[in-house]
């Protein structure tokens, strides 16, 4: 399975970009994504089509420490801070929302973060919802559990998610 996005690309117009109701994300991929990719912050992928962007997400590393998890994800898991990628910005154009596109986003983020794992640790996957609507899909449509701190950061073991691409890929030999 190919990616469906592209790495940032500043040829690309981003100005007509527009997710609706938060203006931030529009403001980061026009003023601010270029600036992170070079100063190595961060990487951020494309959806484009027909020459339109109509999503993008962005991500990063971080960590977490044990006191941020669920009691069920505190489970076997060390003391010390573990490592992370922060899914930290996605966004959909408003012409587009609706038809799936970000679970489609969320599954090339996914993808990647499995390609990462063969290469170094990564034991969970972070987000930082802009409000309680979106921490709802991030619940709900994708297993990730709120962290203990803060209802609007949650987190996902990736764990099962390693697992589902390994038996994926052995299915396919």
């Amino acid at each position: 399975m190919d990616f469906i996005t592209v790495d940032f690309d500043k040829s690309i117009d981003r100005s007509a970009f527009d997710c609706g109701k938060h203006p931030a994300l529009n403001t980061y991929i026009v003023e601010h994504a270029g600036q992170d990719q070079k100063r190595n912050l961060s990487r951020t992928f494309l959806y484009v089509e027909d020459g339109l962007l109509l999503g993008y997400y962005t991500l990063a590393n971080t960590s977490l420490a044990l006191s941020e998890l669920s009691d069920e994800q505190r489970k076997k898991m060390p003391r010390y801070p573990m490592p992370a990628v922060l899914l930290s910005r996605l966004a959909v154009d408003k012409m587009v929302q609706g038809q799936g596109l970000g679970l489609r986003l969320m599954g090339d983020f996914f993808r990647r973060v499995y390609e990462i794992s063969k290469q170094s640790g990564v034991a969970f996957i972070v987000v930082d919802a802009k409000d309680s609507t979106v921490a709802d899909f991030y619940r709900d449509a994708l297993g990730f559990l709120p962290s203990s701190n803060n209802p609007l950061r949650l987190v996902l073991s990736t764990a099962t998610l390693i697992q589902g691409f390994r038996s994926l890929a052995q299915s396919e030999r």
